[in-house]
């Protein structure tokens, strides 16, 4: 048996399956940590909402106190002799000039806005992480395109260097490929830089140890992008955003103007309310039980002078009114600027990858060509290498527009839905 084992091939662990975008998007999602503080902020906000609607609803309480005043410590005209309290108060406001009726709007105003905030982050993370996956994935083949161009350098080099141990004079065509070859080892470790930095982004961005390896899967060939309403930045979070802060102004504006009109509330009480608890002998509980007893009260206040602090709340407020539906105007006129310029540009690297795509074939095939034709004697070691810096240039270029393109149609969608 123990023979049997050792000429068993060793175990190994299975590589995890390399991650698709939509793989890295939900797990960015569920571990990302700013997400959870505008959930909060959103919970806090329906929370507040809810207090603002029971604020314009009856309350009842159960409220009581007992006082001690010995006669010889106050006045017992003054302290009653302490009083001994306990009743079921409820409240109920009549007419406040709209302020919690106003106060309720605001509340839910505040509820939109911390929900366009959080629909903000998540496009936010939703955009990051696409931007640092194109980018990740561009830096991968551009460092295949360059390694198979640093093979077919040094399968050229070899078929000189037989030509130089011959007798040819190629030295000087041993050495531009040299150099060219050095190129593409400078190229690869700058592409292999640019991997690791977005790998890094993106293992952070998902949670992970930014150090730890991460195996993704090429994205799909492009598709030419789809034909959008021009008005579709309409729809961009941050507009909710600003009109619900607009909205929560207006109603700030109506609490701020309901303080110059009158208020009305509705008192009622129900319970014992005695006196002369200094006396506690055998007769206070039938004095409390013979001052059981209820009363209604209605409670009228109108603000006639107040030196002006009524008056500038209201200023205050009016201000801040114009002041959001300005910043509404700002946002608006952002989220179309930005829309407009990431559709643009995604239209224009798609033209470049039509041309390119047609190109790269084109390009490796006339590198090809005039390498036969230098074996062959009829074109010279500067054609063949610039040949193929035109097949490695072509190829590059249309993985560096694809990666573009991408990035440019996230943008676009991160400003053009809800």
């Amino acid at each position: 048996m123990g023979l049997l084992l050792l000429l068993l091939p060793p175990v190994s662990a299975a590589s995890p399956a390399p991650l698709s975008l939509d793989d890295v998007l939900r797990e960015a999602h569920a571990a990302n940590a700013r997400l959870p503080v505008r959930a909060y902020e959103l919970t806090i906000a329906r929370e507040r909402a809810s207090e603002a609607q029971a604020e314009r609803w009856l309350k009842v309480a159960l409220e009581g106190d007992f006082v001690y005043a010995p006669a010889s410590g106050y006045d017992p005209a003054l302290t009653n002799l302490g009083e001994a309290r306990l009743q079921a108060v409820a409240r109920q406001p009549i007419y406040e000039g709209g302020a919690l009726r106003a106060g309720a709007a605001r509340a839910q105003a505040d509820v939109e806005a911390a929900g366009a905030r959080y629909r903000i982050a998540e496009k936010d993370l939703e955009l990051e992480v696409r931007s640092r996956f194109a980018e990740l994935a561009a830096a991968q083949a551009e460092i295949r395109v360059r390694r198979e161009s640093r093979e077919r350098l040094d399968a050229y080099r070899s078929l000189l260097r037989g030509r130089q141990a011959s007798g040819q004079g190629v030295a000087a065509d041993v050495r531009k490929t040299e150099v060219r070859i050095a190129l593409e080892d400078a190229a690869v470790a700058d592409a292999a830089q640019r991997e690791e930095a977005a790998r890094l982004d993106l293992n952070g961005l998902m949670g992970r140890d930014p150090a730890a390896p991460l195996e993704i899967q090429a994205p799909e060939a492009p598709e030419a992008p789809p034909d959008e309403s021009p008005a579709a930045w309409e729809s961009a979070p941050e507009i909710a955003a600003a009109g619900a802060q607009a909205r929560s102004a207006e109603a700030e504006a109506e609490i701020a103007h309901a303080e110059r009109r009158p208020h009305l509330s509705l008192g009622a009480d129900l319970g014992f309310w005695a006196s002369d608890t200094t006396h506690l002998d055998s007769d206070f509980w039938d004095r409390l039980w013979r001052d059981r007893g209820y009363s209604f009260g209605l409670v009228l206040s109108v603000p006639l002078w107040d030196t002006g602090a009524i008056k500038a709340r209201v200023a205050q407020a009016d201000l801040a009114v114009r002041q959001s539906r300005a910043q509404l105007e700002a946002d608006r006129r952002d989220a179309r600027l930005a829309y407009a310029q990431a559709s643009a540009a995604a239209r224009n690297f798609y033209r470049q990858i039509e041309i390119l795509s047609r190109a790269v074939p084109d390009a490796h095939d006339s590198y090809l060509e005039m390498e036969s034709r230098y074996r062959g004697g009829a074109a010279t070691s500067l054609e063949v290498l610039d040949a193929s810096d035109a097949a490695v240039e072509a190829s590059v270029r249309l993985i560096e527009v694809m990666a573009r393109y991408r990035v440019a149609r996230a943008v676009a969608a991160r400003w053009s839905t809800p």
